[in-house]
């Protein structure tokens, strides 16, 4: 029985003719009902052997698991059958929005509201301070906005806009921005006031025409405007990189450094100057700079497989060095970053082409240490191979040799998430099965 439940009531489902159990997904921690979806006897199974919720795909006819290609998977506490067996309530920890156009649940579009009966809940709720107020108001707006944009009923402002697009919407958020720019200059706030709105709700009509959400911006202003522990922000330029970048490495710094806390990024920025040095001149098979491959698995595991600590990402960025450049050694990385880091690292680089042992027992020696390295480690090495297959169309290696190194990562590395209940790695071992069989 799986660890992940208390009980295990199998054998109290009733699927129905087809096989299928409907499932609603909620939010264990505030109550919000996210989506419905479907699973079969074999997804049930698997949720509960993964503790991540799998449903089964009608059109599709196929297992899925619910964030597998987004990243925002939904971690079960609790499965609650209903009285007659038919229907499922999983209670989950979402690691993102739930719905696929990027809202926070799937039943975004209102199709009637009694505002009488509103009104009375609104009352009863204890007010949360002007800004809170404003900030449910302009999703409110955002709603109707969204339902206005399915339905486009007629003599509607909003639906003139959404038909004629998204060059008509910049115009007139254009037009917006210079009338709140000409009011600002004056001394009448209620003008100014009143063009500001006008300016929010074009705002609010560009978000809905490009599936931005009030989520998506908050996610952006809470990472710029957290405070750490000195009363800093945090917020470290990718230009304070001390040594040169290769071409076409700084923008996946900036990439990589908006997925992290602020409070990282002073660390990670050192462990891209140890990388760059270590790796400088040095180009991959298909003739990019060698330094967009560790920045390409930090990626991988920041906005794939979520795995956004310090250690996590700043091993990820070195795990190449040792390998690649005799100058770095492993007593550096543990002066500048920690044990932990410094292990992890080892753990990810073929020792014998440093000590000099032969191929054939480094590598049993390597792949040895990997199958008993900490989870995070192992997923590691799975976003580097994952970063590799990704690149082997423009590598230029020969069919045959192409084959031998999708066989090699079957064998060796496939089985590095057998039997594992890590959520990170077990996402690595689905995304790297996706890279090997796509």
């Amino acid at each position: 029985m799986s660890d992940f439940t208390e009980q295990a009531p199998i054998s109290g489902v009733r699927f129905d003719s087809a096989g299928l159990l409907p499932c609603v997904l909620q939010d264990a921690r505030t109550g919000e009902v996210l989506t419905l979806a479907y699973m079969n006897a074999e997804s049930f199974k698997y949720t509960l052997n993964t503790g991540l919720v799998t449903f089964y795909s009608r059109s599709r006819k196929q297992l899925w698991v619910k964030g597998e290609t987004s990243g925002n998977i939904m971690r079960v506490a609790e499965l609650k059958l209903d009285c007659d067996g038919d229907a499922l309530v999983a209670k989950v920890l979402p690691e993102g929005p739930a719905c696929h156009t990027g809202e926070p649940d799937c039943f975004f579009q209102t199709v009637f509201k009694n505002k009488a009966v509103a009104s009375e809940i609104e009352q009863a709720q204890q007010p949360a301070g002007w800004g809170a107020s404003l900030g449910n108001l302009l999703e409110e707006v955002r709603t109707l906005l969204q339902e206005r944009k399915a339905t486009l009923p007629e003599g509607s402002y909003s639906t003139y806009l959404f038909n004629k697009g998204i060059d008509k919407i910049l115009k007139k958020l254009g037009e917006e921005t210079t009338e709140t720019i000409i009011a600002a200059k004056g001394d009448d706030k209620a003008a100014l006031s009143g063009e500001m709105c006008d300016l929010l709700f074009h705002l609010l009509v560009l978000m809905v025409e490009k599936s931005i959400s009030l989520e998506d911006l908050r996610r952006v202003m809470e990472a710029r405007h957290r405070k750490d522990d000195k009363g800093n922000t945090g917020q470290i330029s990718a230009g304070e990189v001390k040594v040169s970048r290769p071409a076409g490495c700084e923008p996946l710094e900036t990439r990589l450094l908006s997925q992290l806390d602020p409070v990282l990024h002073r660390d990670v920025l050192r462990a891209l100057e140890v990388m760059y040095r270590a790796h400088k001149g040095q180009t991959r098979d298909e003739g990019t700079p060698y330094a967009t491959h560790p920045l390409g698995v930090a990626l991988i595991a920041a906005e794939e497989l979520k795995l956004r600590s310090r250690d996590e990402i700043v091993v990820a960025l070195l795990h190449d060095v040792l390998e690649d450049d005799m100058k770095t050694t492993p007593s550096e990385l543990t002066e500048k970053f920690g044990e932990a880091v410094s292990g992890a690292v080892v753990l990810l680089t073929k020792m014998y082409k440093r000590d000099g042992s032969p191929k054939d027992m480094g590598l049993q020696r390597y792949y040895q240490g990997l199958r008993s390295a900490p989870g995070w480690v192992r997923a590691l090495k799975m976003c580097d191979r994952i970063h590799n297959l990704r690149s082997l169309p423009s590598s230029g290696r020969s069919a045959a040799d192409i084959q031998k190194y999708l066989k090699e990562t079957r064998a060796n590395l496939l089985p590095l998430a057998a039997s594992s209940m890590d959520q990170g790695l077990l996402r690595a071992g689905d995304l790297l099965l996706k890279e090997l069989y796509k």
